[in-house]
């Protein structure tokens, strides 16, 4: 499964009095994780997101831990961030912490659900996830399901022009949502 990889450093401010990673920096480094996708692979959303004309509200956030000792300081950690579910204006995601220098060793592992809202009216409402966000999504998907809802998803949000989809890319390319491959 393709997944987005996210490399961190556990600093000594990261750490507890008994010397390993305090627990809640797992979940922060999941949000570190999603700034850091958007920033390499779609970094027109950010605009979006500063100006507040979208939003992305975690909805639901865990972390399992394997490993009983974690993460030291100074330990190298690798989070691996995969796309499970997609669905207009919803995602899931999962994510895997190794320890860089073996990285066959799962510490923890964790998930979040993540919604879309645009503001109206003063107040947040449900809205598709950004083009450029499902986009990039794409070269993560490693399913048929997943492909196919990200596509629809673009299918929604682009205009409907006579014939096959046009899916907007600066190469004029089109996408026949019926015929796409999936492999």
């Amino acid at each position: 499964m393709p997944a987005f990889e996210c490399r961190h450093v556990v600093g000594f401010g990261e750490t507890s009095l008994v010397g390993n990673a305090y627990f809640s920096h797992c979940l922060a480094w999941q949000g570190t994780c999603r700034e850091r996708f958007l920033f390499e692979h779609a970094p027109e959303v950010a605009g979006l997101l500063s100006n507040q004309e979208v939003a992305f509200f975690t909805a639901r956030c865990s972390c399992d831990y394997l490993a009983p000792w974690g993460f030291g300081p100074l330990d190298p950690v690798l989070i691996r961030m995969r796309l499970e579910r997609f669905r207009g204006g919803r995602m899931s995601l999962a994510f895997e912490y190794v320890d860089e220098r073996s990285p066959e060793r799962l510490v923890a592992r964790g998930t979040q659900e993540v919604h879309c809202k645009s503001r109206r009216g003063g107040e947040w409402v449900p809205t598709p996830f950004p083009t450029a966000m499902i986009r990039a999504l794409l070269d993560f998907a490693d399913s048929e399901e997943l492909r196919l809802a990200l596509l629809e998803a673009l299918e929604f949000q682009l205009p409907r022009p006579a014939g096959p989809l046009t899916d907007g890319l600066e190469d004029g390319s089109r996408i026949d949502v019926g015929s796409v491959q999936m492999g």
